[in-house]
């Protein structure tokens, strides 16, 4: 689960917010904004995963306050959308992985295109555009295609986009000296 902090507050607007990240509150200036429309689930920040407690029970836009800075965010579309009269279905995308840079007080929102019915869903599913967009910037996202379920895997690959090495990568890349970046770069390359 994410070793992050999570405090909800309503406000006046009746949209909630949720602080996600560890230590004390920060001053509303240091932080950044993203605001998840209902479709749209918060799966991880920064490689650690966040709980779906407070995102699956709500009638309403969630604004994730975080603090300014990198951050790699893994979300995911899922709704419910009326086939007929008497048929429903829960569609939803892969995993959709943005590496953004949060300025300080920046609002981000997530932009689809206008799904006005199942089948326009049905098609955004197989192949998500989906941007964060602010008024400085506009991410698009990185879509990792969701495994058949009637397909047989061969392969006990993880359901769930998890990046626990990143934060340790990132940090001992930032230890090396030059030489040892350079004889990392060699290994790696073909």
């Amino acid at each position: 689960m994410i070793a992050l902090s999570a405090t909800v507050f309503m406000g006046c607007s009746h949209q909630q917010s949720l602080r996600l990240y560890a230590g004390p509150p920060l001053a509303s200036e240091q932080e950044a904004s993203l605001i998840l429309p209902l479709a749209f689930e918060l799966l991880s920040i920064d490689g650690q995963k966040v709980s779906s407690g407070a995102q699956i029970f709500r009638n309403t836009d969630l604004r994730i306050q975080l603090p300014a800075g990198p951050h790699i965010l893994v979300l995911q579309y899922r709704d419910i959308w009326q086939i007929d009269a008497d048929n429903h279905d829960t569609l939803s995308s892969g995993p959709l992985v943005f590496d953004i840079h949060m300025a300080k007080q920046e609002t981000f929102l997530v932009k689809t295109p206008a799904l006005t019915d199942y089948w326009q869903a049905l098609h955004f599913i197989k192949a998500p555009k989906v941007y964060l967009q602010s008024a400085r910037q506009s991410v698009l996202a990185s879509h990792i295609k969701k495994a058949d379920p009637l397909q047989l895997q061969t392969s006990k690959a993880p359901a769930q986009v998890e990046l626990p090495h990143l934060q340790q990568l990132k940090f001992w890349w930032s230890q090396a000296s030059e030489f040892e970046r350079q004889q990392f770069n060699k290994w790696r390359a073909p």
